[in-house]
């Protein structure tokens, strides 16, 4: 690994692997580029109205192709643009060395210990940010516990998970949040279109491919049923697998039961699992107490946001051996038992796959960008505020522009009103016998 090459006169310096690789990094933004036509195309004439100009944005989501595309959309309407990985094994070393290329300072490697990781973030706090698009809170809260100074001067944030807004409403609730903050995961752009079909295509595909097994007969065990586990869930069942959801929410619980699935609690379910994926947002989801119950080759995959749903710590501390025994699958030998765990227990689709469809993260990264826009062009009190449903509706139509696909509208005669039924000649016999029930 190498730090990348000294910068121009009035450049910050990055730290990224390999700046040789920019060539192929390019190439992946421009394919995402390609295929992004809402935030190329409405979202980039929208911030491009000079808001945006002379700000300072960190952009700390899992740093691939789109979210390099994102940060080059604010750059060009005129944002000082810096970039980290919100996870240390997600981060593509190549679109990383274009975004330098591109005038973007970036600390971020793929693959960094924690240590690492927690530094580049640091650096990227150093820069003091106006703004920050974020993903889990991870820059945010570290802001607040170790520059504290820098992170009471921040005009606002665009948080884009369920357990960033979730952690950031807790700081909050703490009175420790002196910033607008937009929940960029509740647009309904968002959690419905990302977490549902992108999280699920692209972790069934990730775990497929890592493996190389099939799907069709797999009794699969998706632990936690919001919107990410909704989305796994239908995907694998699609293919034919047999699933059991786990969750502690009962509405959630019947919701998955009413979706044809079998429900269990997690021991049970473990206990017959050839494959369990953890879609919780929290941490330990499948531990110690786990462990015994599982079949020998069960594997165990996260799709949730901490590296550490399924607990790889206890599980190197109770295994007889541990070795790979193919890229992204690791072995752990529990007496004459294998069980065997994707990348590492990071986030399988990014960390072991390409991530979310292109067309998917189109959706997102057009409300972060708007988010951050709506931030810089509104004088917001601090606090937790919801993405405008005006905004929402205004992407989802460019979307379905780009796909030549156009709406009907209601016409006045189709529209039931309460003056209609009030001007009607029965208005006036109602409640005419005087008596009351």
């Amino acid at each position: 690994m190498t730090n990348s090459p000294a910068p121009p006169p009035g450049t910050p310096r990055s730290r990224i692997a390999d700046a040789s690789l920019a060539p192929s990094g390019h190439q992946a933004i421009e394919w995402a580029r390609r295929n992004s036509p809402v935030l190329d195309g409405f979202v980039r004439n929208k911030v491009n109205d000079g808001s945006m100009r002379g700000k300072k944005v960190a952009v700390v989501v899992h740093l691939e192709a789109k979210t390099a595309f994102l940060a080059t959309v604010l750059a060009d309407a005129g944002a000082t643009v810096v970039a980290a990985g919100s996870n240390p094994w997600s981060t593509r070393d190549n679109v990383a060395a274009a975004l330098v290329d591109r005038g973007i300072e970036v600390h971020s490697t793929r693959g960094s210990t924690n240590e690492m990781w927690e530094a580049d973030l640091l650096r990227v706090a150093d820069s003091n940010p106006d703004y920050i698009i974020d993903d889990g809170g991870e820059l945010t809260i570290r802001m607040a516990r170790d520059k504290p100074d820098l992170y009471a001067q921040l005009k606002g944030v665009s948080e884009e998970t369920t357990t960033g807004v979730v952690r950031l409403a807790e700081l909050d609730r703490l009175g420790r949040l002196p910033m607008p903050v937009v929940a960029a995961n509740d647009a309904a752009l968002k959690h419905m279109f990302d977490n549902r079909f992108g999280t699920g295509q692209s972790t069934v595909q990730a775990v497929l491919a890592l493996t190389n097994l099939r799907m069709p007969g797999k009794r699969l065990v998706v632990v936690g049923y919001g919107w990410v586990g909704r989305g796994i869930a239908a995907y694998a069942h699609a293919m034919g697998a047999r699933v059991t959801a786990v969750e502690v929410d009962p509405v959630r619980a019947l919701e998955a039961h009413s979706d044809g699935h079998e429900v269990a609690d997690l021991l049970t379910a473990l206990s017959t699992a050839d494959m369990a994926i953890t879609a919780t947002g929290g941490i330990r989801a499948i531990t110690t107490r786990h462990f015994a119950v599982l079949p020998p080759h069960a594997v165990l995959a996260n799709a949730g946001h901490h590296d550490h749903e399924v607990d790889v710590p206890a599980l190197i501390d109770q295994a007889d051996s541990v070795d790979q025994v193919r890229p992204g699958v690791t072995r752990y030998r529990l007496g004459s038992k294998p069980v065997y765990v994707l990348s590492e227990g990071a986030l399988v689709n990014i960390a072991g796959g390409l991530g979310h469809p292109v067309e998917i993260m189109d959706l997102s990264f057009s409300v972060q960008a708007l988010s951050c826009h709506y931030l810089a062009t509104n004088n917001l009190a601090p606090g937790i505020h919801q993405f405008p449903a005006e905004l929402d509706r205004a992407i989802a139509t460019a979307k379905l522009a780009s796909r030549g696909i156009t709406l009907d509208h209601l016409t006045e005669d189709q529209t039931d009103t309460l003056s209609e039924i009030l001007d009607a000649d029965t208005f006036h016999s109602w409640g005419s016998t005087g008596d009351s029930q």
